[in-house]
Order: structure tokens, then sequence, then C-alpha cells
């Protein structure tokens, strides 16, 4: 019964002193201005119509890929189209030196939900990040 009991409270310690280390996320950054090392702490997530949105993905670990999809979908009440319909996509370029992260900006003039998201161009079924944003 001892080395039951033994055996017990070394499994229990050894489960709670012993745990898993979370996988690191890509993520992806709004601004309402063009992000630097100083406004990358005001991110947001609420903006005008016709307000100029600056973005920033980056990831924990060296990209690939040499080209990124940036898509942006607006949610919609439309059940046929899963409620979700795309209203902009661009590829891009990924240059060697920021293969960690890629900015941009870009404008929408209607308001309501909208959702980015990242993928890899070889990889299009699986985004690499994406967020949410609204406007206004």
């Amino acid at each position: 019964m001892k080395k039951f009991i033994l055996l017990l409270t070394i499994f229990f310690i050894m489960v709670s002193t012993t745990g898993c280390k979370e996988k690191e996320k890509s993520m992806i950054l709004f601004n309402a201005d063009p992000i630097t090392l100083e406004t990358a702490m005001h991110a947001s997530h609420v903006f005008d119509e016709g307000q100029r949105i600056y973005y920033l993905f980056f990831t924990p670990e060296k990209l690939t890929t040499k080209f990124v999809r940036i898509q942006v979908c607006k949610e919609t009440d439309l059940y046929s189209s899963g409620g979700c319909s795309i209203v902009w996509t661009c590829d891009y370029r990924l240059m060697k030196q920021n293969m960690y992260y890629y900015y941009n900006n870009f404008t929408m003039y209607k308001k309501g939900r909208y959702i980015m998201q990242v993928f890899s161009i070889d990889d299009l079924a699986k985004p690499l990040a994406y967020n949410e944003f609204w406007i206004k």
C-alpha cells in the first residue's frame, strides 16, 4: 500500500511540475497609424469608413514560402456562402530580409465585421493567421 501511495504521489508531483509549453502562434496586428515600435502597443480593431488600416503579420518561425496571400472577408447573413464573402485578396512576395513578418495597409469603405486571413501560397486551405476588425 505504501508503494502505491508513493507511486501516486510521485506521479502527481511529476504531472503538476512539468507542463507543456504552448506553441507560439502567428498573429496579425491592426493599427490606425503606421506601425512602428512606439505604435505597436496601441493596436486597434475598430476603424471608420475610408480610414486607412495598417496591419502587421508576424510569425515566430521563418516562413519557407516566398509568397503569402492576404485575404479580407466580410461577414454576411447569407448562409449559402458560409456567412462570409471575400472583399479583397492580394498576393505578396516576401523578401529574404523579412521572412518573419509582412506589413502593409488597405482601406475599407463599407461598415461591418471583417476577417483578415494570411495564407502561405503553398497551402491555401489552412491560414497561417487570422484576426477580425470592424468598420463603424
